[in-house]
This record gives C-alpha cells, sequence and structure tokens, in this order.
C-alpha cells in the first residue's frame, strides 16, 4: 500500500518530534522550540496535531509501535521463545546503536508519563511489554516462573540493553572517546551472552 506525501510528511514531523522529546523530555521541549526545529510555524504544528500533549503521544505511539514490529518480526519463523527474544534483542541493540533517541523516548516515557495523562502511553508499549512478557513466560526456564518474575526478566534485559546507548553522551564525557567506542563494540556481544545466559540457565 503505497503512503501519501501528507501522511510521508506527518510521519516524518512526528519522528523528528520524537529525537526533541528523547534529547529535552516532555517538560524540556517547548511548542514553540518544537515548531522552531521542525521548520513550521507554531500555528502549523498545532494545526497539523492539535497539541504538544497530542504530538508526544503520537511520538511515544510510533516508536513504541517500531519496537512492537521488531518483537513481531523475531516471531515470524517458527522458533523456540528462547531464540525469538535473543532475534528481538538483537535487533533492539542494533536499532539503538542506528539511533538512540527512539529508546531514549520510550525510557523517558516510562519514568514520566504518571504525571502527564493526556499523553500516556499509547497500547503499543503495553503490547510491547505483554508481548515479551508472553514470549519470556513461554521459554523453557521461565515457563512455571507467573508473570511478575516474567516481567523483571523483561525490565532486565531491556535496561541491560538501552543502558550504555541512550548514556553515550554522559559516557563519553565521563571515560573519552576511544573508552566509549571500546564499550561500545563489546557491548552488543555481551548483551547477546546476557540474554542468553538469562533465558537458557
Amino acid at each position: 500500500m503505497n503512503t501519501s506525501p501528507l501522511q510521508t510528511t506527518r510521519s516524518q514531523l512526528i519522528r523528528s518530534a520524537c529525537r526533541l522529546f528523547a534529547a529535552h523530555g516532555y517538560a524540556g521541549a517547548s511548542i514553540s522550540a518544537i515548531a522552531r526545529e521542525l521548520g513550521l510555524s507554531k500555528q502549523a504544528l498545532l494545526h497539523h496535531f492539535g497539541s504538544k500533549d497530542a504530538l508526544y503521544a503520537l511520538a511515544v505511539e510510533q516508536t513504541a509501535a517500531e519496537m512492537v514490529q521488531l518483537l513481531f518480526d523475531a516471531m515470524q519463523d517458527d522458533r523456540p521463545p528462547e531464540d525469538q527474544l535473543e532475534a528481538f534483542f538483537a535487533a533492539f541493540m542494533a536499532q539503538m546503536q542506528a539511533d538512540p533517541a527512539p529508546t531514549r523516548l520510550l525510557i523517558r516515557e516510562m519514568l514520566d508519563h504518571v504525571a502527564l495523562p493526556t499523553a500516556k502511553a499509547g497500547p503499543s508499549l503495553h503490547t510491547l511489554f505483554e508481548g515479551l512478557v508472553a514470549t519470556v513466560q513461554a521459554t523453557q526456564r521461565w515457563q512455571d516462573a507467573g508473570m511478575p518474575r516474567a516481567l523483571v526478566v523483561v525490565t532486565q534485559l531491556l535496561g541491560a540493553a538501552s543502558l550504555m546507548e541512550t548514556t553515550g553522551t554522559s559516557l563519553e564525557v565521563m571515560f573519552g572517546h576511544a573508552a566509549h567506542d571500546g564499550a561500545r563494540d563489546q557491548n552488543a556481544v555481551m548483551l547477546a551472552e546476557l540474554v542468553s545466559g538469562t533465558l537458557r540457565g
């Protein structure tokens, strides 16, 4: 199905807003600053999206939907759930290395959404966690562990996967460019070992 130029532009605007919200947080990104960064007037931005809350909610939803697609892609083949989760985390890590902003935005949303009832997490973020928890529960090691423990596995692995990429600027300032790049090179390898060890025991 072809996407119209208007839909493409809207999606690109939402993606740009995602980067701004990821960098500055909901409170730190004013509607005027967002409009300026996107090359729009404030009035044009409000015409497109209605409000800052609506734009933020769309940015979170589009970002979470992309993460859900990574999970669905990993589940396409008839493979054991352990393999599906390993494939998801490998794709998740590759996407973060290419652009950490989407993950940074979702982490901010997980921390801040209680204070933003009009921009709360959409269904895709819930679908992502629900799908990951269900897949963990389908593994041989965790099938009898119950939902709370499976949720701990999911949050621990997501945290381990995302911390280095989403805090890269700070780590580079603390340890220098060479050390940070070396750590990034090792991060995906160590994450793969951690995911496998956690899921398979």
